[in-house]
């Protein structure tokens, strides 16, 4: 089978990437502008133009308004779902943990903490009635300043009405599911759902995004011992800067005699 041969914008932005996984452009540096990289490719703005817009789809950078195209200067933050839960005793919680082990400043910024309606798809996850009420707590995670999720926690309000800490921003350490465990619901057991797809409006203004730049929507469910969901949690986060890790036994697996 015959290949058509790439374009030239593509080919400029494979070789663009190479020179920035390679250090000749290194995090948070700035490219050289269109017209010197026209001269150098011996080709037109335009093309420079569209093979800049394909690495900004792939988040290899960004291009700040009003000033030029920078390398993205965050590295892929890994998310272990198996052990990041078991890591939030190193601080306030699992997002904090992931940033500061790459050696990135970590902060987080709430956007509400408050008793409200469940929404639908939460209610009937925590097996809610019509008319239970839910704590929501929303909040934007940063590294080095650069916001690297969103995530919107929602827990049963019958079962958390009491807690003051909950309804603060410091929870204290071991995060939400510690004072959980202290109220007798501590979790044990957790799903996830992924999803693939691109950020709406607010969430490309918050996560500073494209708008072609995919998202991974995590639904995230922990249980306790007698199954009781007691918290969903949705993270929105930009699919260039995380790698998912997911690992499991094969309970089905047997040695031999």
């Amino acid at each position: 089978m015959v290949e058509t041969p790439k374009s030239q914008y593509a080919q400029i932005a494979a070789e663009l990437r190479e020179r920035i996984d390679g250090g000749t452009y290194p995090p948070g540096s700035s490219l050289p502008s269109e017209t010197r990289l026209a001269d150098e490719f011996g080709v037109t703005r335009v093309t420079i133009n569209k093979a800049l817009t394909l690495l900004r789809a792939s988040g290899d950078v960004k291009v700040r308004r009003g000033s030029d195209t920078r390398v993205r200067s965050l590295p892929r933050i890994p998310r272990d779902a198996k052990r990041r839960y078991a890591a939030r005793q190193e601080g306030t919680g699992a997002g904090e943990v992931e940033a500061r082990r790459l050696s990135l400043e970590s902060k987080t910024q709430y956007r509400e903490i408050a008793r409200v309606p469940a929404p639908p798809a939460v209610a009937e996850t925590l097996r809610l009635g019509k008319r239970e009420d839910t704590l929501v707590r929303r909040r934007v995670l940063y590294a080095n300043g650069e916001p690297t999720q969103i995530a919107d926690s929602y827990f049963p309000w019958s079962i958390v009405k009491g807690d003051k800490a909950l309804m603060r921003e410091e929870v204290g350490k071991g995060g939400s599911y510690s004072r959980l465990a202290e109220l007798g619901h501590g979790p044990v057991r957790f799903t996830e759902d992924v999803t693939v797809r691109v950020p709406d409006d607010a969430e490309q203004r918050t996560l500073e995004l494209e708008a072609t730049q995919p998202v991974f929507e995590i639904w995230h469910v922990a249980y306790t011992a007698d199954d009781r969901p007691v918290e969903v949690c949705i993270h929105v986060m930009p699919g260039h800067l995380w790698t998912l890790k997911y690992d499991w036994d094969d309970e089905t697996a047997t040695t031999g005699p």
